[in-house]
Parts: C-alpha cells; sequence; structure tokens
C-alpha cells in the first residue's frame, strides 16, 4: 500500500479538486434527503484533505478511497485487534458484544456514546475517476446504519448494513467478524474494500425489487463466490452497502 505521501505526490491537484467537490455536493443532497425523511443526522461530512484520499488500482481502473479517521481506524487496526484479544465478543449473535470489544480498544465516551458515534457519519466513499473526471456511479460504505433488535428480541442486537452487517459472514484467523459464525475466510477486515469493489464496480447490478432500490450482484473470485446486496437512494443517486456473503 502506499504511503499517504507517496499518494499524494500521485494525485494530481485538480483531481483532488474534482474529487472532493463532487463528494461535497453528494453529502450535502443526501444529508438534506435523508432529514427529509426522519433520518436526524447531526451534521454531514463533507470536507477531507489529502490524506484521507487512498488510491487503488485495479484492470487499469482507478478508484479512490475516501474516508473518515474513524472507519479507517477500525477496518485497518480496531477491529483486527479486538478479535484477537477478545474472541469471545465475536459469533454471539449480538452486536452489544462486538462494540464492548471495539470499545475496550478505542474507548470513547461512554458505551453508549460510543455505538452513537460509530453509526453517524463514519463512512468511506468509492469513486472511480478516469480522464479527470468522476464517473456518476460511487458507493458508500458505513461501518452500520443501525441497530435493530433481533426478531424483536430486545436482549439480542443486529447490524443493520454497512460493513459490520457485511462481516457476519466472514472470519478473520479464525475468529468472526461480527456476529455469526459463518466460515469465511477473508484475509484482513480491510480486504473488504476491494472485495466490494469488485462486486460494484466491475460486476452486473441486477434490480430485485420495483422501485429499483435493492440491487445484486455476483461475483467468482478463484474458488469463492459472492452475493452482494446494495440499496440505491434514488434522490442523491448514491448506492449504499447492505451485506455480503458467499454464494
Amino acid at each position: 500500500m502506499l504511503s499517504d505521501n507517496e499518494l499524494i505526490q500521485l494525485m494530481d491537484l485538480q483531481e483532488f479538486q474534482t474529487i472532493g467537490d463532487f463528494l461535497e455536493a453528494k453529502s450535502v443532497l443526501l444529508w438534506k434527503h435523508e432529514k427529509s425523511k426522519g433520518i436526524n443526522r447531526t451534521y454531514a461530512k463533507t470536507n477531507f484533505d489529502e490524506t484521507k484520499f487512498h488510491e487503488i488500482k485495479i484492470s487499469n481502473r482507478r478508484f479512490f478511497v475516501v474516508c473518515t479517521n474513524v472507519f479507517h481506524q477500525i477496518l485497518n487496526s480496531v477491529l483486527a485487534d479486538a478479535c484477537e484479544k477478545y474472541p469471545e465478543c465475536f459469533g454471539t449473535g449480538n452486536a452489544s458484544d462486538v462494540l464492548c470489544a471495539l470499545y475496550k480498544i478505542e474507548a470513547f465516551g461512554s458505551i453508549s456514546d460510543f455505538q452513537n458515534f460509530l453509526s453517524e457519519e463514519q463512512f468511506a466513499w468509492i469513486v472511480e475517476i478516469s480522464e479527470g473526471h468522476v464517473r456518476p456511479k460511487i458507493l458508500r460504505i458505513e461501518l452500520f446504519r443501525k441497530i435493530d433488535n433481533l426478531n424483536g428480541d430486545e436482549t439480542k442486537t443486529e447490524f443493520t448494513g454497512g460493513v459490520f452487517h457485511s462481516f457476519r459472514h466472514f472470519h478473520y484467523k479464525d475468529v468472526p467478524l461480527s456476529t455469526k459464525k459463518e466460515k469465511g475466510s477473508i484475509d484482513h477486515p480491510s480486504s473488504i474494500i476491494e472485495l466490494l469493489i469488485s462486486g460494484f464496480f466491475f460486476s452486473e447490478l441486477k434490480q430485485k425489487d420495483m422501485n429499483g432500490e435493492k440491487l445484486e450482484a455476483k461475483v467468482t473470485n478463484e474458488d469463492s463466490k459472492y452475493c452482494f446486496a446494495f440499496f440505491f437512494e434514488k434522490e442523491s443517486q448514491t448506492h449504499f452497502v447492505n451485506s455480503v456473503r458467499f454464494d
């Protein structure tokens, strides 16, 4: 992986400005739409400095992952550390246990404050740039959209949407990465980013409902087959990650 300095040297300043302006407008539009639907996020994260841009090249195509510090830290270090130090907190069928493990690694306020902090504006954008322009098909990946009671049981909670819902189907070093105990191996939690790029940008998205909001893609990588579920928010023209599982 490129260091931040190497990455900044590769980025054209005009490209940086183009991506930044595009994501700022997209973030504001999404925030206004969600507010109109009663989703009361207290703010919209709209600006990122150069160090938050991470380039990934696949098959001569250029993608930029633009994420918050917290999203980057969770995927690149905190989650892996939590799995290794507190494996008993994973695969229990309860999102609260996963959050407790993360909290032990990187505490912020009370556990309730920590949960709210992770659920609000902690995300990554993935955009593709071609000939100096951002292509309109973009993906937003959140840690999780919300936490729900599982099947009406107030003692059990589950992540809805985002990478932690996707991680229910994966394990790292034989430890589940989220609430379930499925045995789909992943090299590292951060590896989910390239997997999502393959499912979103290199695959056909098939409509799964009448409204065109639920989309599905299938990918075969070596000996593994994956099924991706995305949600398309029409007002802001933004795709979200719902889940990834082995097919």
